[in-house]
């Protein structure tokens, strides 16, 4: 299958009842093992790349990473742009990416809706899908941002803002923010139920590491679409690094110590992508 749009994906994901994982990724390690994990287990896969990583990861050797590294597999590989704040930022991408967040949602809602739509404008001409988000995803480790109901996302507005915008995705708040959580949080399957049957769009759940799997896998169940990981792979590989040397592995240096830690890491990966598949599916093996 190598590399597919991943509107396409996340609309295949939301007909079948299953959910696609985005991982951030910060090198060519990272993305080469998320893909790999992906055609093992024959589900499609996001490969996120937020634009502040540019130090670590060059934004040109990311996406012919991903586009060589999917062409390996059968399981469909999606490139996307995470978290950009306006056009000005995500039009260096555009030539390599296909689908592209712009994040207006901590504006106030008029100025989101005004920003989103004009991305869209811009984006839809040259085949490039458009992630928006409204509602406050926060900070984990805020216990304001991840219990205080004002911060989670109206179905009624979230209905005029994707007939208003044409944004082919919706990530919204229901309890989820970015990082470590401060406490564990619960999500309202409520709220989500309410917004999945206001629009018709894929939906996204940012801030995915540190949601308990039962509450991670229902989402799945009730309809989103796509889950945001960083921190979970982030720390996983540290975790699997630190294993790694003190088992001796650096006595090969650097190399030695990646591939002592590529394993590890990739369960992480594998976790996260078999607790979205409910119906434990195997498309593309």
């Amino acid at each position: 299958m190598a590399y597919a749009n991943c509107l396409q994906i996340l609309k295949d994901a939301q007909a079948k009842g299953y959910g696609v994982p985005m991982f951030n990724v910060l090198d060519y390690e990272s993305a080469a093992w998320v893909i790999e994990v992906a055609g093992e287990e024959g589900m499609p896969v996001e490969v996120g790349f937020f634009h502040g990583f540019a130090p670590s990861f060059d934004p040109i050797a990311a996406a012919l990473t991903v586009k060589e590294m999917a062409s390996r597999v059968k399981a469909p590989i999606g490139l996307h742009l995470d978290h950009t704040p306006d056009y000005k930022t995500i039009a260096p991408f555009l030539k390599n990416w296909d689908s592209v967040m712009i994040d207006g949602s901590s504006l106030p809602y008029e100025e989101n809706l005004a920003l989103t739509k004009s991305v869209v404008e811009i984006c839809h001409p040259m085949g490039v899908s458009v992630e928006a988000e409204l509602g406050h995803v926060g900070s984990g480790a805020s216990l304001d941002d991840i219990q205080n109901p004002d911060h989670y996302t109206d179905p009624k507005k979230a209905a005029e803002f994707v007939a208003a915008t044409g944004c082919d995705s919706l990530a919204i708040a229901i309890g989820n923010a970015h990082g470590q959580y401060v406490a564990a949080p619960n999500l309202d399957f409520g709220r989500l139920a309410e917004v999945r049957a206001a629009v018709d769009v894929p939906l996204v759940l940012h801030g995915g590491s540190g949601i308990p799997d039962e509450q991670f896998s229902k989402c799945a169940a009730m309809g989103m679409s796509k889950f945001n990981v960083f921190t979970d792979l982030n720390m996983g590989y540290v975790e699997a690094v630190k294993k790694a040397i003190a088992a001796g592995a650096d006595k090969r240096g650097m190399l030695g110590v990646m591939l002592a830690a590529k394993e590890e890491t990739k369960e992480v990966i594998r976790h996260k992508m078999r607790i979205l598949n409910p119906n434990d599916l195997h498309l593309y093996r």
